[in-house]
């Protein structure tokens, strides 16, 4: 597993804004390519997606299990030169 992109994360938690990195792990399996997102720091640390078919899919699955943490007004850019 490999990290293949860095997300700058912005959210709402408790009334405060935090960001954060999320990081992009690939899986590669029997020619099928699998990517997880997963927060590496702030409160939310170690929240991660389910593994899914695209990057966009993942970060959508990071954004449903933040907003079970109790997150909101979530945003992700890209880092660009962080991979």
């Amino acid at each position: 597993m490999e990290a293949t992109q860095t997300y700058l994360t912005t959210y709402r938690l408790d009334g405060q804004t935090h960001e954060a990195k999320t990081q992009i792990h690939r899986q590669a399996t029997n020619g099928d390519t699998r990517y997880q997102a997963i927060i590496k720091d702030s409160p939310l640390r170690g929240t991660f997606s389910a593994w899914a078919s695209s990057v966009a899919e993942a970060l959508d699955f990071l954004n449903l299990a933040m907003q079970a943490e109790g997150a909101d007004a979530i945003h992700f850019s890209e880092s660009h030169g962080a991979r």
